[in-house]
């Protein structure tokens, strides 16, 4: 393997000397730095990013830290995928790699943070269930970071508007005719999930239906076990639409119906959130809401790059539209 001794040797200069061309010094004399670089590019030498990083005080590293709960994996989930496909593709133009942390450290099991600081990672983008403790102490660190559907002030955040999408959707199945819709939410300690209970309680107030507690229940993100339970309870109670919190839940939910004999639209109407590409391809297709995950892709990297630059600039949230698919998941009620 070639080293910069040995690009020193061939060059006669020093191996500083070689250092200081692999990170841009401009003392360096032009004539010197070109035939340094060419005797790097014959000789196909790769730069050490480990020493690199030492050297210029950072590793080029941005950590990606997803927590959806113990045991799930974030990249069974598309809408996770689809955004960071998109961050990827700005951090990589301006010359940041993806480091994807977890609580394992040479071996040993530590926290986030401790991974973070072990990796010596720039910057840090957060998804996933933000009321972790862990996920927490990474916010509230000295690591620039941010942070997908996070609307604080501990760190920036990109989101895209729950409350109008939600109030679209409601309106959509008042106006075919719903007036006792189940919905289910997730995580009742998620902002984003009070955005969207306070949106679907507006919108049936606005158009003088009574809000039924009953038929509001709380589960968890891409949770799945008990959804079947809600189900039996939404139909007991004679929703005529049910309203899941994700696709996924939606997708497995449709699964449950028709395991039950129960067609879709025609015995009942569903929703999803979040337009990933298979609810699209099922039968019924998913009435839904589309995120837009490239320009929150975007969005995410620009931000997390300007804080690598000004580390004390003040925190933003940013709101990125989404839209409505109507799908064919939702029939018309007679009135």
């Amino acid at each position: 393997m070639v080293t910069i001794y040995d690009i020193a040797k061939i060059c006669n200069v020093s191996p500083s000397t070689v250092s200081k061309v692999l990170n841009n010094y401009e003392t360096i004399p032009v004539k010197t730095k070109r035939k340094i670089e060419k005797a790097m590019e014959e000789l196909n030498y790769i730069p050490n990013a480990g020493a690199s990083s030492l050297s210029k005080g950072h590793s080029n590293n941005v950590g990606i830290l997803a927590y959806f709960g113990t045991n799930i994996s974030p990249f069974k989930h598309s809408l996770f995928s689809e955004i960071l496909d998109s961050f990827q593709s700005e951090m990589n133009s301006k010359n940041y790699d993806l480091l994807f942390v977890s609580r394992n450290v040479k071996g040993k099991e530590k926290t986030f943070l401790e991974n973070c600081i072990s990796r010596n990672v720039d910057g840090v983008l957060l998804f996933g269930d933000l009321t972790n403790k862990e996920l927490i102490d990474v916010i509230n660190s000295d690591i620039p970071s941010v942070a997908f559907d996070y609307l604080g002030d501990k760190t920036s955040g990109v989101s895209s508007n729950n409350s109008q999408s939600i109030q679209e959707l409601v309106q959509f199945l008042i106006n075919l005719g719903h007036k006792h819709i189940g919905f289910i939410y997730g995580d009742k300690e998620n902002e984003v999930t009070n955005l969207r209970i306070e949106a679907y309680k507006n919108t049936l107030i606005k158009n003088h239906i009574n809000v039924d507690e009953n038929i509001i229940l709380e589960s968890r993100y891409y949770e799945t076990i008990s959804l079947k339970d809600y189900i039996i309870s939404l139909l007991d109670k004679k929703v005529t639409a049910i309203m899941f919190p994700d696709d996924y839940q939606a997708i497995n939910g449709l699964k449950i119906l028709q395991e039950m004999g129960i067609k879709c639209p025609e015995d009942i109407s569903i929703t999803g959130f979040d337009g990933i590409e298979i609810g699209q391809l099922i039968n019924p297709n998913l009435c839904t809401v589309k995120q837009n995950t490239k320009e929150i892709g975007k969005a995410l990297a620009k931000k997390l790059l300007y804080k690598l630059q000004h580390p004390k600039a003040k925190n933003e949230i940013e709101i990125i539209d989404s839209h409505l698919i109507t799908g064919n998941s939702v029939k018309t009620i007679k009135i």
